[in-house]
């Protein structure tokens, strides 16, 4: 049977934030990004916690991808998809918590059970880290914005950052509630922001016959070297040892883990400092298409926007 293209259509998804302040260093660019005139190439500035959560959703549409969770691949398709043909410079904004900080709110984390093991390493003391974005940042393609527990912060650190630069905007989000009243950011994003979508070029069958069982998966906590020594007994992984709290502590029930509807949950009232996080089961989990190696599922990224 021939490969069917599958066809992902917009997925909207907002990905946190709040008013911020980039990483040191990240503040003012322009050594880096060069001057508005004398910039020889379009500069395109992606939503990367959008782009990150657009990924998961298109999998969820696609091939019925259960976890709800941000993933990585989604940030860097963009990044290779306009730096590979040198037609435009592109940079995107990540928030930091999704690339160092507690496991849930990790991009490729969310819970021992569904981390993908070959992207995330254990730091000690509750916190992980992203290596695929962590070596992004490094190359200078990611920026890291800095949260204060508001979900908007992503979103005013791009647009301030790309109105300065005269540069486009690549997300699925249309900062509808940043326009309120600003007649010349909505002139700007309208001719500024372009949306984009994910094509996969494969389709259920094919993954299952080169993927096989999902026990073969390298996912979850299983596929990690043993915890440090000093921490729970030294051996075996444990959420209340090493996956305690949340970044993103307004999901963190187990329906807010997977794609779907879901039973509604009466929510309770933390009265602790310390969030507790429920974690989906791997039966609701499903069979785990988030953590293929990316050759299992070719995608291409493909904005509206064309240089």
């Amino acid at each position: 049977m021939g490969t069917r293209r599958e066809r992902v259509g917009r997925h909207r998804a907002r990905g946190g934030g709040g008013t911020t302040r980039a990483r040191e260093g990240d503040e003012d660019d322009d050594a880096d990004d060069g001057e508005v005139g004398a910039r020889a190439r379009p500069l395109v500035v992606c939503d990367g916690a959008n782009i990150a959560w657009c990924y998961s959703a298109a999998l969820h549409a696609a091939f019925g991808s259960k976890h709800k969770c941000p993933l990585s691949r989604g940030v860097t398709a963009a990044l290779e998809h306009f730096s590979s043909g040198g037609a435009a410079d592109v940079v995107a904004f990540v928030p930091s918590t999704y690339v160092e900080g507690p496991l849930h709110g990790l991009c490729d984390g969310g819970s021992l059970d569904a981390l993908v093991a070959r992207h995330v390493v254990y730091l000690g003391n509750g916190r992980w880290r992203n290596e695929r974005l962590a070596a992004e940042a490094a190359r200078g393609r990611v920026k890291l914005v800095e949260r204060d527990g508001k979900r908007s912060a992503d979103d005013l650190t791009i647009i301030e950052y790309a109105r300065k630069r005269e540069a486009f905007i690549v997300s699925n989000d249309r900062y509808g509630d940043h326009k309120m009243g600003q007649g010349e950011l909505k002139k700007y994003l309208k001719g500024r922001l372009f949306d984009y979508e994910f094509l996969f070029q494969t389709d259920r069958e094919k993954i299952a016959r080169d993927a096989g069982a999902a026990s073969e998966v390298r996912v979850g906590s299983a596929f990690l070297p043993p915890p440090p020594a000093n921490e729970g007994d030294g051996v075996n992984w444990d959420r209340k040892v090493h996956a305690e709290g949340s970044s993103r502590p307004w999901a963190r029930y187990a329906k807010d883990q997977t794609w779907g509807k879901r039973p509604r949950m009466k929510k309770r009232r933390s009265m602790s400092k310390v969030v507790r996080v429920q974690q989906a089961s791997s039966d609701d989990l499903g069979f785990p298409y988030w953590a293929l190696d990316d050759e299992l599922i070719p995608c291409t990224f493909n904005p509206s926007c064309k240089f």
